[in-house]
């Protein structure tokens, strides 16, 4: 195991957020660290559209790509590696299977790890008839078959918003009754989504999604998306005292989490995914934490 390395700016996250992070910290002459664990939801996104500057779509994959060439130019050092804990002691301490990790600064990015239903098939159309979020890929799918699965508010609200897309959208609940607030509901009836309760045991299709099995019969359909909720990975964000609410960082308006020169930024605070805004946070979360470790602001560790 390594010994102990010292940064001034430790990054959790290798996403939009936490890269964009890295590239203002290391520029203004931070040494800085970005611990990626490899799994960004972003890899899968294979047609990005709306991303400001790009005429021609990009995928995921290529934005990260670029993000990460881009940041180890400046000198940031980019570890493949899964933060298992993170102490305080004049600083923080990322602890990792290849050792300890000192920083003066840290940047939360960890991003959110989507809920998955028992579906076969499920991660085979991934990017290829199967999202995560509409905002993102609703336009995709303009006037063409889909469906949401979900049962609770947020699988209605993606419903109704896909809705804004296309006609052809049905609320598929997984063997479940819908449990969301009864205005939403009425909204389903008022837009024409049809509620289908039973579960959802496969997809199917040949390069793309064509369909799923629901009950006993066959569903065409060109967009599946998933809307159950996410899987926080916060625990150790929990453990130090962070304020977590419904799996996501709660930050002050300047995203300060209340611990000294600790910031949160992108899909861990909730809100919109979208890389735009993770690149956005990950700029202020960077420029705040600056001033910190340079400025006349430097906090009190107590």
């Amino acid at each position: 195991m390594n010994e102990k390395r010292k940064f001034d700016v430790l990054v959790i996250g290798g996403g939009p957020a936490g890269l964009t992070a890295s590239i203002y910290t290391s520029r203004a002459d931070l040494t800085t660290a970005v611990f990626d664990k490899g799994d960004n939801t972003l890899d899968k996104a294979e047609v990005i559209e709306n991303y400001f500057g790009f005429v021609d779509p990009i995928s995921g994959s290529e934005i990260l790509g670029r993000g990460r060439k881009q940041t180890k130019k400046f000198g940031t050092e980019i570890f493949d590696l899964e933060a298992l804990s993170i102490s305080i002691d004049d600083g923080y301490t990322v602890e990792t299977v290849d050792g300890e990790f000192k920083g003066d600064g840290l940047v939360l990015a960890t991003g959110v790890q989507q809920k998955k239903p028992d579906v076969e098939n499920l991660g085979s159309f991934e990017g290829k008839g199967v999202s995560y979020c509409v905002v993102c890929d609703g336009p995709l799918f303009r006037d063409k078959k889909c469906a949401v699965l979900g049962s609770k508010d947020y699988g209605v609200k993606e419903a109704l918003k896909l809705n804004e897309y296309t006609d052809y959208v049905s609320l598929l609940t997984d063997g479940k009754e819908v449990d969301a607030d009864q205005r939403l509901i009425d909204r389903l009836d008022e837009n024409g989504i049809e509620v289908i309760t039973d579960p959802v045991t496969t997809v199917f299709g040949d390069q793309l999604l064509e369909g799923a099995i629901v009950g006993d019969e066959e569903m065409e359909l060109d967009g599946l998306f998933i809307a159950i909720g996410t899987s926080g990975t916060l625990d150790f964000a929990l453990k130090l005292g962070i304020d977590i609410e419904d799996g996501f960082i709660q930050t002050k308006d300047d995203l300060s989490t209340g611990l000294p020169n600790m910031y949160a930024a992108g899909d861990c605070t909730g809100g919109e995914r979208q890389v735009s805004l993770a690149v956005g946070e990950g700029t202020e979360a960077a420029l705040n934490l600056i001033e910190d470790l340079k400025g006349e602001s430097n906090q009190d560790w107590g």
